[in-house]
């Protein structure tokens, strides 16, 4: 199982792969580092060398290593201003973090589950998904940065598919059903 980012519009060269997901994983994430003085300026050409890379994101929203455990590692790198993170997903709406992250002893933290305002934007590409719990807009299967009728089309292309990985399956249940059109 390779990551999925090596096509447009990502165009992701990484080589990360497992042989199988690991429990409790629900999908791949793209993730990048970005040091900027704004999230405004946190452009890809402030990327930090060495990124973005792939990892697991896990049912609870927490980003993990390939080994579906380990927190990932981003070394040690020389911040000149402020560290921010980016999240794409296959499916889902990217974002960017809307404050760069804290240095807690040796790990950057960040939250984007607590607040809509945790995502630069906000409510432009972030939503509400339980109580109180912020995340990824889902639907936008054609990677174009939108959810409009050519989502729904592949979605309708792709119908009553099962055990599949397919990018209409909005609610990440390997199946392409009712419950990912009224997503």
């Amino acid at each position: 199982h390779a990551q999925p980012y090596n096509t447009a519009p990502w165009n992701y060269a990484g080589t990360e792969s497992v042989t199988a997901i690991p429990a409790d994983d629900v999908d791949w994430i793209l993730v990048d580092l970005r040091d900027a003085l704004t999230t405004d300026d946190a452009v890809p050409a402030t990327s930090l060398a060495g990124w973005p890379k792939a990892y697991f994101l896990k049912s609870d929203g927490q980003v993990v290593d390939l080994d579906g455990v380990s927190l990932p590692d981003i070394g040690s790198p020389a911040i000149v201003n402020n560290l921010y993170v980016v999240v794409r997903h296959r499916n889902h709406i990217g974002i960017i973090s809307s404050v760069g992250m804290t240095l807690s002893g040796s790990s950057y933290l960040y939250d984007f589950s607590s607040a809509v305002t945790q995502a630069r934007g906000g409510e432009a590409g972030y939503q509400e998904i339980g109580t109180g719990v912020y995340g990824m807009v889902p639907g936008d299967g054609d990677y174009d940065g939108k959810v409009f009728s050519s989502d729904y089309n592949l979605w309708s292309t792709d119908f009553g598919l099962t055990n599949v990985y397919s990018d209409a399956d909005y609610d990440m249940d390997k199946n392409n059903f009712s419950s990912d059109y009224n997503i």
